[in-house]
This record gives structure tokens, sequence and C-alpha cells, in this order.
């Protein structure tokens, strides 16, 4: 795009040659991107098909071609800003084919009360009567559901992993020729210990965070042979899930429409960049260019700096648990009809869901929020302070001067601030918090103001997570024996408890290894024959080993050390998980 020559050096060819070098990099993109426009380059590059996204903000998002497309906002006629034109609110999460959302009336005043129309039944008589006989309540309460897994990286492999969860049998759907990222350590985490491995696909331990419990099947969708196979799958199951680009599926004769007519029963889940419609639905999107795209990276940042990231891919977890509950209304739709459904989810169309504060102050007041770092919006005082100890924080929250008095019973430094100073109230404030957590360890500072009715808590690392009491006492992680060489892991589990008599829920196993279910799968869901499955290992259709893999990457540890990449490294960690899992 740039017809220039110095992007081709050898030194940008691997992912630590491109960290090594990373101020010459962005040097040379700083170079040719500062006198582009910013949406114009946007359009360009993925048009050309390249990975691309850009910074928006709220007023763009409210004036986006694809959005507007997508049918995302919704208006009522008496609610009007600070324009003439009605207030627009962010709506559609997702496009069901069978049960369209729609907003069925706006939020009640607070005068009345019992005046709305009831509500209409939840679901149909036949869903209820289903309801009635859940079989085996051991075997979780999607037992005997059968999902088709065609996705890669993080947002619906995770849905996968999270019905495998609840008893569904999770068949993944691996390509021979090219590796699930999360297999690969490609940017997404690192084999166990860091070792080298001659099937290192295997070692991987981002991948059976978000797969586990799965089977997996390496077959070749890119061949007609592959394609029979999958329609012979399709025949038994459930759910199909992927996570490809509108161009794929319908270059493959893969769309809904086609395998509706297979499946008539069949829920399929389709979740894309930007959804299968609107004028960027060819675009190649992934959680790191969403964040911005979808205007996140706007309001996160700090006070006069730049857009910030929130985290490691925002988006992908976001747009998991909202297919997750599309995924949910349609088994019900289902249960009430016979009939399955296309949920098509663009990602993209989850950023005003999940910033409507951004959305409604600009229509409210014609200005922009401003990024305010780790400060509350709306609190008289926020953010984090230093504790006790080597770079720990307490994040605390107090809303305003009631708040500030109820400290003065836990923090003595308070009996001096006077809370009638104005607009020194926010440092005196601020100067006595600190010089009150300075002396004290993070965990024993934030008990002590939660005590006291104060939003408080330990800015926490990764083990910090792993130790944390809490989480230990709410069976967050549970363990998993990954077999020889690696031993019993904690896997993090769901944010939810499940309380129902005899219900079995829980992580089911460790993500599967690399085909490890071809003869299952091939024999006892497809229906083929011996000489049909020869057929297809001749023709390298099924495989057992990935094709050509790409070289292992190691984490280079000093390099992330010195990039800030890591904080530590604790050679004796598992000890310590250990002694934590002993106590726990």
């Amino acid at each position: 795009m740039f017809g220039d020559d110095r992007l081709a050096d050898s030194d940008f060819a691997t992912t630590g040659g491109r960290l090594r070098h990373a101020d010459r990099l962005n040097a040379i993109l700083d170079e040719h991107l500062r006198n582009e426009s910013a949406r114009g380059f946007f359009e360009h590059a993925c048009k050309e098909g390249l990975l691309v996204g850009f910074v928006q903000t709220a007023a763009d998002e409210l004036a986006c071609p694809q959005l507007e497309a997508r049918g995302a906002f919704h208006s009522f006629p008496e609610l009007r800003g600070a324009g003439s034109d009605p207030v627009r609110f962010p709506s559609v999460i997702a496009t069901l084919s069978g049960t369209p959302s729609s907003v069925r009336r706006r939020a009640p005043r607070p005068d009345e009360g019992d005046a709305l129309p009831p509500r209409g039944p939840r679901y149909g008589a036949g869903a209820r009567a289903a309801a009635e006989d859940p079989g085996d309540p051991a075997a979780g309460p999607l037992a005997g559901l059968r999902v088709i897994d065609l996705s890669t990286v993080f947002a619906v492999p995770y849905i996968g992993g999270l019905l495998s969860d609840l008893g569904a049998e999770v068949i993944k759907v691996e390509a021979p020729k090219r590796l699930d990222q999360t297999r690969a350590g490609l940017g997404f985490g690192l084999q166990y210990n860091n070792e080298e491995h001659t099937d290192y696909w295997n070692h991987a331990t981002t991948f059976p965070v978000l797969n586990r419990g799965k089977r997996s099947i390496a077959l070749d969708l890119a061949t007609e042979p592959g394609r029979r196979v999958l329609l012979s799958l399709v025949k038994e199951a459930d759910v199909l899930l992927d996570n490809f680009t509108p161009r794929v599926m319908k270059k493959w004769g893969t769309t809904y429409d086609a395998l509706g007519q297979v499946n008539p029963r069949l829920i399929m889940l389709s979740n894309t960049g930007f959804g299968s419609t609107g004028p960027w639905s060819s675009f190649k999107a992934q959680g790191t260019t969403l964040e911005a795209t979808m205007g996140m990276t706007s309001y996160t940042g700090y006070r006069q700096g730049p857009p910030a990231k929130a985290g490691q891919s925002y988006p992908d977890f976001v747009s998991c648990w909202s297919g997750l509950c599309g995924l949910m209304a349609a088994l019900l739709h289902r249960q009430a009809t016979g009939r399955g459904q296309w949920i098509d989810l663009g990602m993209y169309q989850v950023g005003p869901v999940v910033m409507p504060e951004a959305l409604l102050h600009w229509q409210a007041e014609g200005a922009d929020l401003e990024r305010i770092g780790n400060a509350d919006l709306g609190a008289l005082f926020s953010g984090l302070v230093p504790a006790a100890g080597d770079d720990r924080w307490l994040a605390v929250s107090i809303a305003d001067r009631e708040a500030v008095a109820q400290l003065r019973t836990v923090v003595p430094q308070f009996a001096s601030v006077d809370l009638a100073s104005g607009d020194r109230l926010l440092d005196r404030v601020a100067s006595a918090l600190g010089e009150w957590a300075a002396g004290r360890p993070v965990d024993e500072a934030a008990a002590a103001l939660q005590n006291a009715g104060i939003p408080a808590g330990p800015v926490m690392d990764s083990r910090d997570l792993v130790r944390d009491p809490h989480l230990v006492a709410r069976g967050f992680y549970e363990p998993v024996d990954f077999g020889s060489g690696v031993g019993t892991r904690q896997l993090i589990g769901r944010p939810y408890r499940w309380h129902s008599a005899g219900s079995d829920l829980g992580v089911r196993g460790p993500g599967p290894l690399y085909a490890d279910s071809n003869d299952y799968v091939l024999r006892e869901v497809a229906g083929l024959s011996e000489a049909e499955i020869a057929a297809l290992q001749e023709a390298g259709v099924v495989v057992d080993d990935p094709v050509d893999p790409p070289p292992q990457q190691p984490w280079d540890v000093e390099l992330m050390l010195k990039a800030k990449a890591l904080t530590m490294i604790d050679p004796d960690y598992r000890q310590g998980q250990i002694a934590a899992e002993a106590a726990g």
C-alpha cells in the first residue's frame, strides 16, 4: 500500500522482530499515516483485505453508515436532545432470524407504576412442557445438545467452551493447514513453562481455557469432500458456531439458507467483525482493532492522554456473552416451535451497547465525554493511591461529602479535612487517603474501607487473582488434569454459580489434543464407512497432525520484561499455587 521497501526488512518478519524493532517500525508507519484520514485509510485498507481499525467517538458512531444499515439504534419521537433530532439509543445487539428483537417500549416514568401493559408469556406451552422433563440433571442442563464449532481465537471458541461446561457435546473442527492462533501462541499466550515441544500446539495455555471439554477433528473445509463431511455433521447437530467473514461461508455454500435445508432444527451463530450486512460487512476484524473502531478507546485513557486499550481483547468477551445469550433465546424458541434459526452477531455492533453514556451525553449536551483515567464518573473522588509494598495500589471511590464524613471513622488523617474547603477538597481527600494507605498492606486497607461502606479494592495482578480467597471460595478455579508433563492446573470457571439439585456443571476437561476425535466424529457422528474415512485421509482432507505448522515461538522473556509486557518471572509459581490450593 505504501510502496515502501523498508517494510520488507527481515527485522519485521516475525512477532519477536517487530517487538525488538518497534520504534523503527512505528516511525515508518507514522511517516506514512500522519497525513492520512483515519476513516479513509481504514476503509481503503480493509477493502484491500488488511486488518485495520481506527479510533471513533460517539459522534462518529451516531453517523456511522454501518450501524445505520444494521438498525443498531432506536429512538422515541418525544425524547429529544440538544438539537431537534430524537435521541437515539443503542438497541440491537444481534439479529435473530426467527425471533427478531426490538424495543418494546420506553422505560417507565417514576409516576407510571403498573400502568404499562403486562409482558407476554416467556415462551410457548411446548417449551414449558419440554422443560418439565430435563432428563438426567447429573449430565448437565444442556446434556444431549451437540455443537459443531468452526471458530477460532477468542469470542466464539469461548462460547463453545461454556456450552461444554453446561453439558453439551462440542466438536471443534480445526483446519489442517492453519492452526488456531491460540494453539500456535501467536500473540495469545505460550506453552506451559515456556518450554519447546515437537507438538507445541498440544501444550498451549490459552487454547485449553477457551476450548475446554471439546472434541477435535482436523477437516479441510476448503475442499468439497470436507464440506460434504460438514453437512453430515450438521444433520446430527443442534448448534453450529462460526466466525468467518461472510464471504467465506458464501463461497463454501454453507450459509444458513443452505444448512437450514439440511437440518431445519439447526441454530447457527455467525460472529463476524461487522455483521453480515452493511457497507463494512466484508471487512476483517479482531478484538484489538474493534476496540478502537467501536469507540471504546476514545473514552479509556488518562486525562489529556491518547486513546488507550482496556485489556487484552475486551470486544471478544462482550461478544461471547452476547452470543451465548442469543443462543439461549434461540434454544427456547426451538423448544416451543421445533424450528432453528440464524443468529447474525456483528462484534462492532456491540460497541454502542457498552458505552451508552458517551452516546447519550453527546446527544443531550452536544459535547464529548473526556478521558478520565482511573476516575469514577460522577464520584466526588476516585482513583488509585499507592499502598505499602512494591507497586501495590488501592482503588477507591468516594461518592460524596457524606462518604468523606464516613471516612473519618477509619482514616485518622480525615479529621483535619474541612468538608467546606471547596475546590481544594479533592486535593485534601487525596492527600489524606494517600498518607493513610501508604503505611498499610493493600488488602488490609481495602477491607477497612469496605467495612466503612466505602467501595474499595486492591489492584490485582495474575498471581493475586489465582490466590484470591474470594474467588477460591466461590469455586471459580476448577482443577483439570492435563496429563503427564503438565499435571493438574486450575482453569477459570464461570462468573456465576449454578444451584440445581443433582446438576453437574463445570469444566469437563482440558482443551482437546489436535485431531483427537477424528475416528469418533467420522464414524459415530458423520456415519462414514471405513473406505470413506480412508479416502479422506489419503486425500489429506482429514489429518492427524497439522500440515506445515509455523515454527514454535517461545517467549523471549528478557525482551518482554524489558518492554514491560511482563512484570516478573516466578520460577516457583507452581509451589505457590499448590500451597494456595491446599489452604483453600
